[in-house]
């Protein structure tokens, strides 16, 4: 049994594909449909919207105040260069 030939003339594997969509949009949707998972799971979870939220508003302080200690406060003023003294 032979296949049948396509319309075109062109064999299926040969033919154009269709390009891609933006990259920018898989780029916003996927971490927003992500992060609405988590929040439906953690709301399931948590039994109540507000309970997500406040869990998730306690994870974000933290990271936070990590950021903050690894990086110092931002003053606005550019650091001061200090002299290491060379090993001899």
């Amino acid at each position: 049994m032979s296949t049948p030939e396509p319309v075109s003339g062109v064999p299926v594997w040969a033919r154009k594909r269709r390009k891609p969509g933006n990259p920018l949009v898989g780029l916003v949707v996927v971490p927003l449909f992500l992060l609405g998972a988590l929040t439906a799971g953690l709301a399931i979870h948590a039994k109540s919207f507000t309970g997500a939220g406040a869990r998730m508003d306690s994870w974000i302080a933290i990271v936070s105040v990590q950021v903050k200690d690894a990086m110092g406060e931002p003053t606005g003023k550019p650091a001061k260069a200090t002299a290491d003294k060379a090993a001899h």
